[in-house]
Protein backbone atom coordinates (compact mmCIF):
# COMPACT_ATOMS: atom_id res chain seq x y z
CA UNK A 1 0.00 0.00 0.00
CA UNK A 2 1.58 3.45 -1.35
CA UNK A 3 1.93 6.09 1.62
CA UNK A 4 -1.21 8.00 2.33
CA UNK A 5 0.13 11.20 1.68
CA UNK A 6 1.70 11.94 -2.38
CA UNK A 7 3.76 15.05 -2.10
CA UNK A 8 4.77 16.38 -5.99
CA UNK A 9 7.57 19.09 -7.14
CA UNK A 10 7.26 21.88 -9.46
CA UNK A 11 9.09 24.63 -10.83
CA UNK A 12 7.59 27.99 -11.67
CA UNK A 13 8.17 28.72 -15.53
CA UNK A 14 8.21 31.60 -17.14
CA UNK A 15 4.46 31.47 -19.08
CA UNK A 16 3.17 30.29 -15.14
CA UNK A 17 4.29 33.58 -13.82
CA UNK A 18 1.38 36.84 -13.75
CA UNK A 19 3.13 40.17 -14.03
CA UNK A 20 4.12 41.14 -10.73
CA UNK A 21 6.67 37.51 -11.30
CA UNK A 22 4.71 35.11 -8.97
CA UNK A 23 2.79 32.05 -9.78
CA UNK A 24 0.05 33.03 -10.89
CA UNK A 25 -3.64 31.70 -9.07
CA UNK A 26 -4.95 29.69 -12.27
CA UNK A 27 -1.45 27.73 -12.46
CA UNK A 28 -1.30 27.11 -8.88
CA UNK A 29 -4.87 25.84 -8.94
CA UNK A 30 -4.26 23.86 -12.12
CA UNK A 31 -1.40 22.28 -10.28
CA UNK A 32 -3.47 21.04 -7.08
CA UNK A 33 -5.83 19.60 -9.46
CA UNK A 34 -2.88 17.66 -11.00
CA UNK A 35 -1.72 16.46 -7.63
CA UNK A 36 -5.02 15.35 -6.73
CA UNK A 37 -5.36 13.10 -10.18
CA UNK A 38 -1.67 11.93 -9.92
CA UNK A 39 -2.06 10.80 -6.17
CA UNK A 40 -5.58 8.88 -6.89
CA UNK A 41 -4.00 7.23 -10.55
CA UNK A 42 -0.68 5.89 -8.42
CA UNK A 43 -3.35 4.83 -5.40
CA UNK A 44 -6.12 3.21 -7.99
CA UNK A 45 -8.78 4.83 -8.23
CA UNK A 46 -7.93 8.01 -10.67
CA UNK A 47 -9.19 9.00 -14.26
CA UNK A 48 -6.95 5.72 -16.00
CA UNK A 49 -9.07 2.94 -14.18
CA UNK A 50 -12.09 5.33 -13.75
CA UNK A 51 -12.79 5.72 -16.92
CA UNK A 52 -12.32 1.94 -18.51
CA UNK A 53 -15.28 1.65 -15.91
CA UNK A 54 -17.16 4.83 -17.38
CA UNK A 55 -16.48 7.03 -14.35
CA UNK A 56 -14.96 10.44 -13.66
CA UNK A 57 -14.47 12.28 -10.37
CA UNK A 58 -16.26 16.32 -10.16
CA UNK A 59 -15.15 18.25 -8.21
CA UNK A 60 -17.99 20.30 -6.11
CA UNK A 61 -16.03 22.77 -3.35
CA UNK A 62 -12.31 24.12 -3.73
CA UNK A 63 -10.89 26.29 -0.97
CA UNK A 64 -7.49 27.55 -1.32
CA UNK A 65 -5.69 29.98 1.24
CA UNK A 66 -2.02 31.06 0.47
CA UNK A 67 0.29 33.10 2.18
CA UNK A 68 2.88 33.59 -0.05
CA UNK A 69 3.47 32.22 -3.70
CA UNK A 70 6.61 31.07 -5.11
CA UNK A 71 8.61 33.01 -8.26
CA UNK A 72 9.92 32.60 -11.84
CA UNK A 73 12.34 29.72 -11.80
CA UNK A 74 11.61 28.67 -7.87
CA UNK A 75 11.24 24.72 -7.24
CA UNK A 76 8.04 24.02 -4.62
CA UNK A 77 5.79 21.57 -3.57
CA UNK A 78 2.38 20.52 -3.40
CA UNK A 79 0.87 17.67 -0.90
CA UNK A 80 -2.33 16.03 -0.87
CA UNK A 81 -4.12 13.76 0.95
CA UNK A 82 -7.83 11.54 1.57
CA UNK A 83 -9.53 13.37 4.44
CA UNK A 84 -13.06 11.40 4.62
CA UNK A 85 -15.07 9.36 2.42
CA UNK A 86 -18.95 9.11 2.51
CA UNK A 87 -21.55 7.69 0.02
CA UNK A 88 -21.66 10.84 -2.28
CA UNK A 89 -18.46 12.91 -1.62
CA UNK A 90 -15.08 12.67 -0.53
CA UNK A 91 -12.53 15.52 0.87
CA UNK A 92 -9.39 15.75 -0.53
CA UNK A 93 -6.74 18.53 1.11
CA UNK A 94 -3.37 19.81 0.15
CA UNK A 95 -0.31 21.23 1.34
CA UNK A 96 1.96 23.96 -0.51
CA UNK A 97 5.78 24.47 0.44
CA UNK A 98 8.43 26.76 -1.41
CA UNK A 99 11.89 25.44 -2.36
CA UNK A 100 13.07 25.32 1.38
CA UNK A 101 10.07 22.88 2.69
CA UNK A 102 8.50 25.83 4.54
CA UNK A 103 4.10 25.44 4.24
CA UNK A 104 3.15 28.42 2.26
CA UNK A 105 -0.60 27.70 1.54
CA UNK A 106 -2.91 25.25 1.81
CA UNK A 107 -6.33 23.90 0.14
CA UNK A 108 -9.50 21.91 0.98
CA UNK A 109 -11.64 19.97 -1.57
CA UNK A 110 -14.83 17.87 -2.13
CA UNK A 111 -15.68 15.64 -5.10
CA UNK A 112 -18.21 12.96 -5.88
CA UNK A 113 -18.18 10.70 -8.72
CA UNK A 114 -20.35 10.43 -11.62
CA UNK A 115 -21.24 7.68 -14.65
CA UNK A 116 -20.27 9.42 -17.58
CA UNK A 117 -23.43 8.52 -19.73
CA UNK A 118 -25.69 9.04 -16.89
CA UNK A 119 -24.38 11.93 -15.06
CA UNK A 120 -25.88 10.59 -11.94
CA UNK A 121 -23.48 9.69 -8.41
CA UNK A 122 -21.88 7.08 -7.51
CA UNK A 123 -21.65 5.29 -4.26
CA UNK A 124 -17.84 6.32 -3.10
CA UNK A 125 -18.28 3.47 -0.02
CA UNK A 126 -18.17 0.17 -2.24
CA UNK A 127 -16.00 2.06 -4.82
CA UNK A 128 -13.47 -0.88 -5.84
CA UNK A 129 -14.44 -2.68 -2.36
CA UNK A 130 -13.61 0.37 -0.21
CA UNK A 131 -10.19 1.27 -1.77
CA UNK A 132 -10.52 5.05 -1.55
CA UNK A 133 -11.68 4.99 2.33
CA UNK A 134 -8.53 2.42 2.92
CA UNK A 135 -6.49 5.62 1.95
CA UNK A 136 -8.69 7.98 4.07
CA UNK A 137 -6.51 10.44 6.34
CA UNK A 138 -5.95 12.12 9.41
CA UNK A 139 -3.13 15.02 8.67
CA UNK A 140 -4.63 18.10 9.96
CA UNK A 141 -5.36 20.80 7.36
CA UNK A 142 -6.08 24.52 9.24
CA UNK A 143 -8.11 26.41 7.06
CA UNK A 144 -12.03 26.46 6.94
CA UNK A 145 -14.23 24.87 5.01
CA UNK A 146 -16.25 26.51 1.85
CA UNK A 147 -18.90 29.76 3.04
CA UNK A 148 -21.71 31.00 1.67
CA UNK A 149 -21.06 33.70 -0.88
CA UNK A 150 -24.03 36.09 -1.29
CA UNK A 151 -24.59 38.61 -4.56
CA UNK A 152 -27.26 40.77 -4.77
CA UNK A 153 -26.39 42.89 -8.07
CA UNK A 154 -28.33 42.17 -10.86
CA UNK A 155 -25.87 43.73 -13.18
CA UNK A 156 -23.53 41.59 -14.68
CA UNK A 157 -19.69 42.44 -14.36
CA UNK A 158 -19.28 40.51 -18.00
CA UNK A 159 -19.84 37.77 -19.65
CA UNK A 160 -18.05 35.35 -21.52
CA UNK A 161 -18.52 31.62 -23.45
CA UNK A 162 -15.89 28.91 -22.90
CA UNK A 163 -14.38 28.01 -26.07
CA UNK A 164 -12.05 25.20 -27.13
CA UNK A 165 -9.18 26.47 -24.23
CA UNK A 166 -11.58 26.15 -21.28
CA UNK A 167 -13.31 22.59 -22.07
CA UNK A 168 -11.54 19.69 -20.18
CA UNK A 169 -11.69 15.61 -20.60
CA UNK A 170 -15.68 15.85 -19.27
CA UNK A 171 -16.28 17.91 -22.39
CA UNK A 172 -17.32 20.75 -19.89
CA UNK A 173 -16.02 24.13 -18.75
CA UNK A 174 -12.64 23.22 -16.64
CA UNK A 175 -12.68 23.83 -12.89
CA UNK A 176 -9.91 26.30 -12.87
CA UNK A 177 -11.57 28.38 -15.39
CA UNK A 178 -14.54 29.49 -13.40
CA UNK A 179 -12.00 30.95 -11.42
CA UNK A 180 -9.80 32.56 -14.02
CA UNK A 181 -12.99 34.04 -15.75
CA UNK A 182 -14.07 35.24 -12.29
CA UNK A 183 -10.48 37.10 -11.74
CA UNK A 184 -10.70 38.37 -15.01
CA UNK A 185 -13.64 40.56 -14.49
CA UNK A 186 -11.85 41.78 -10.88
CA UNK A 187 -10.27 45.46 -11.17
CA UNK A 188 -6.63 44.97 -12.42
CA UNK A 189 -5.45 47.91 -9.63
CA UNK A 190 -6.31 45.50 -6.80
CA UNK A 191 -3.79 43.08 -8.46
CA UNK A 192 -0.87 45.78 -8.12
CA UNK A 193 -1.34 46.85 -4.79
CA UNK A 194 -2.47 42.94 -3.01
CA UNK A 195 -2.09 39.34 -3.18
CA UNK A 196 -4.94 36.84 -3.45
CA UNK A 197 -4.93 35.58 -0.20
CA UNK A 198 -7.79 33.18 -0.02
CA UNK A 199 -10.51 31.51 -3.00
CA UNK A 200 -13.60 30.04 -2.18
CA UNK A 201 -15.52 27.76 -5.13
CA UNK A 202 -18.59 25.66 -5.04
CA UNK A 203 -19.92 24.61 -8.58
CA UNK A 204 -23.39 23.89 -8.78
CA UNK A 205 -23.98 23.53 -12.75
CA UNK A 206 -21.97 22.42 -15.59
CA UNK A 207 -21.63 25.04 -18.17
CA UNK A 208 -20.37 23.85 -21.86
CA UNK A 209 -19.24 25.28 -25.06
CA UNK A 210 -20.36 28.21 -26.51
CA UNK A 211 -22.58 28.58 -23.63
CA UNK A 212 -23.24 32.24 -22.75
CA UNK A 213 -22.43 32.67 -19.03
CA UNK A 214 -22.89 36.06 -17.21
CA UNK A 215 -20.64 36.92 -13.85
CA UNK A 216 -21.94 38.83 -11.26
CA UNK A 217 -19.65 40.57 -8.48
CA UNK A 218 -20.77 42.45 -5.28
CA UNK A 219 -17.90 44.12 -2.88
CA UNK A 220 -18.20 43.82 0.43
CA UNK A 221 -17.72 46.78 2.40
CA UNK A 222 -14.27 48.47 2.42
CA UNK A 223 -12.52 45.77 2.50
CA UNK A 224 -11.04 43.46 -0.20
CA UNK A 225 -13.08 40.73 -0.40
CA UNK A 226 -15.77 40.07 -3.61
CA UNK A 227 -18.45 37.77 -3.67
CA UNK A 228 -19.28 36.58 -7.46
CA UNK A 229 -21.92 33.80 -9.07
CA UNK A 230 -21.28 33.02 -12.50
CA UNK A 231 -25.15 32.66 -14.17
CA UNK A 232 -26.15 30.74 -16.67
CA UNK A 233 -28.65 33.03 -19.33
CA UNK A 234 -31.84 31.16 -18.05
CA UNK A 235 -30.71 32.96 -14.36
CA UNK A 236 -29.52 29.18 -12.88
CA UNK A 237 -26.25 29.92 -10.60
CA UNK A 238 -23.43 27.40 -12.08
CA UNK A 239 -21.05 28.50 -9.34
CA UNK A 240 -20.85 30.96 -6.40
CA UNK A 241 -17.25 32.27 -5.23
CA UNK A 242 -15.58 34.32 -2.49
CA UNK A 243 -12.41 36.07 -3.29
CA UNK A 244 -10.13 37.76 -0.68
CA UNK A 245 -7.31 39.51 -1.10
CA UNK A 246 -4.56 40.96 1.55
Amino acid sequence: MKSLIGKYPFEVETFQVDYTGGLSFGFLANKMLITAGNHANERGFGKERLSADGKTWVLSRLVIEMDEYPNEGEKYYVETWVEGVNRLFTSRNFRVLDKENNIIGHARSTWSLIDMETRQPADLTTLYDGELAAYSCEEPCPIKGVSRARVATTEPAGEFMPLYCDIDYNGHLNSVKYIEHILNELPLDIFRTHTIHRVEVSYSAECFYRERLAVYIDKKGEDYEYDVEIRKEAGEVACRAKIIFK
